[in-house]
């Protein structure tokens, strides 16, 4: 009998292990990418839409999204999906004023991660071209 109890203590633990391998931290990540609009000159706004939504436009105070895959403007012209890897955005590019001096659809070629537990997909900038 505790020979028997030995064998299935052994076989629970032996099929809990592998799983306790793959625990995954919290995520905190999102898919971003760089915008270039430098062709345009250092005074435009961007506009990135996909099919979750649009960013904020000029002049409109960004909100929080209950959808974190609707474009959110960074740092440095970086645009996040939270979770989301659009294969093509709209990029809306508009002078000082809030004309829209351009609007254009990109592809993006993105790099998913091949972490068991996901990570960040990465792509490389996208650059605007008058």
């Amino acid at each position: 009998m505790h020979r028997a109890a030995v064998a299935v203590i052994g076989l629970v633990v032996a099929l809990l292990l592998p799983g306790c391998a793959t625990t995954c931290p919290a995520i905190g990540w999102s898919n971003g990418v760089e915008i270039d609009a430098s062709a345009y000159g250092s005074d435009v706004f961007l506009q990135v839409c996909s099919d979750a939504g649009c960013s904020a436009g000029p002049g409109v105070t960004p909100t929080l999204e209950t959808d974190l895959s609707v474009p959110a403007q960074g740092d440095a012209g970086t645009f996040h999906f939270g979770f989301a890897a659009p294969d093509d955005i709209t990029v809306r590019v508009y002078d000082d004023s809030g004309a829209l001096i351009a609007e254009t659809q990109e592809a993006i070629a993105w790099t998913h991660s091949s972490d068991p537990c996901g990570g960040p997909s990465t792509a490389p900038p996208v650059v605007l071209h008058p």
